[in-house]
């Protein structure tokens, strides 16, 4: 047997340093992925339909009634614009305002209900115009004598003879 020259080992040993490198830095493909089922989707439930109580929160507690026209208020968990649940409270509606009455001493005055208004009692030719007008609730809400033409033109000419 011949000795080893140091060209010989140096080369034997850079060989086995290459092969345990190449072992430690193998580098494996990863696994392929399992294939993949659909998830079943539900499709979300339409704005304004109802959602379990327990999925609007926190809860409410405001009991349900009849109202004045026969209605019911009520506190209900709705689904909302967004998706998610939420409350809607539906009150009763306010009730409506009464009927404006003619007052006064000649009856000139549209006014609230209750509200009787004292005025001197002399008859101007002008307020018989007022016996065909409308007292009623304005666009303000305030009661008063409805302005049409014929209103303005009975007033107008019945004025002019004063």
């Amino acid at each position: 047997m011949k000795p080893l020259r140091s060209s010989s080992v140096l080369l034997v040993a850079t060989a086995l340093v290459s092969l345990l490198l190449t072992a430690c830095f193998v580098t494996t493909s990863p696994p392929a992925p399992a294939p993949t089922q659909p998830v079943p989707t539900t499709p979300t439930p339409a704005p304004g339909t109802e959602c379990q109580a327990t999925a609007c929160v926190p809860a409410m507690a405001m009991p349900n009634g009849k109202c004045g026209d026969g209605s019911i208020s009520a506190v209900r968990c709705l689904r909302q614009a967004d998706g998610r649940c939420g409350w809607e409270v539906w009150q009763c509606p306010a009730p409506p305002a009464a009927a404006c009455i003619r007052t006064g001493c000649s009856g000139s005055v549209c006014a609230e209900p209750g509200t009787d208004i004292f005025t001197t009692c002399d008859m101007r030719p002008e307020y018989e115009c007022y016996r065909a007008a409308a007292c009623e609730r304005q666009a303000n809400g305030a009661c008063g004598w409805t302005q049409t033409a014929a209103l303005s033109q009975c007033v107008s000419s019945k004025s002019k003879g004063i």
